[in-house]
């Protein structure tokens, strides 16, 4: 019975950990690398001044599954994803309506080129300058990067909010330069 009492216990210890550390999966590591690619070879086409980091934002996913990821180009490899929003008249659990158009109150596709940090009404927030035709009015719509920690909903005006703890991070990141691509 003591024999029993300590295997059990070894054996779920290795199979917990055999299920939390087993490897990603090939399809896992395709989108990887695929990510990572279209990063690489948007970047190439804008003149950016921060070339460590693209922002790739897949509005094709659920506003509810993490679809930003943080590309890191010179390690060739994603180092953060996140939770982001798109704006309430996009659609309701995935973006389907877009505009670059004010008042519209919708999402912009396209790329972006950080710009300065400032402290807004929703806390520390990172500046935006639409670079295609698709986003040309994001400064003057306000579209930006911000904490979603002071919003009623889950969903935007058109800005990139991102929950509170990480918002600052990659705010600092990213600012002053880096390429920012919203895609579907």
């Amino acid at each position: 019975m003591k024999k029993l009492l300590i295997i059990i216990p070894i054996f779920l210890f290795v199979l917990t950990g055999y299920y939390f550390l087993k490897p990603v999966s090939k399809i896992d590591i395709q989108t990887s690398a695929n990510i990572v690619d279209n990063a690489k070879s948007i970047q190439k086409k804008y003149k950016v001044t921060n070339k460590k980091y693209v922002v790739m934002v897949d509005f094709s996913k659920s506003i509810v599954d993490e679809r930003l990821y943080l590309v890191n180009c010179e390690t060739s490899k994603i180092e953060m994803t996140s939770i982001v929003s798109h704006a309430w008249n996009s659609g309701s659990m995935y973006a389907t309506n877009f505009s670059n158009e004010s008042g519209s109150e919708k999402s912009s596709l396209g790329a972006y080129l950080t710009q300065e940090t400032y402290s807004g009404r929703f806390g520390y927030s990172l500046r935006l300058k639409g670079l295609d035709k698709t986003n040309s009015n994001a400064r003057d719509r306000k579209i930006v990067f911000h904490s979603s920690k002071k919003m009623k909903t889950k969903w935007s005006e058109g800005c990139f909010a991102l929950p509170d703890k990480t918002s600052r991070k990659i705010i600092d990141m990213i600012k002053n330069g880096c390429l920012v691509y919203a895609y579907k």
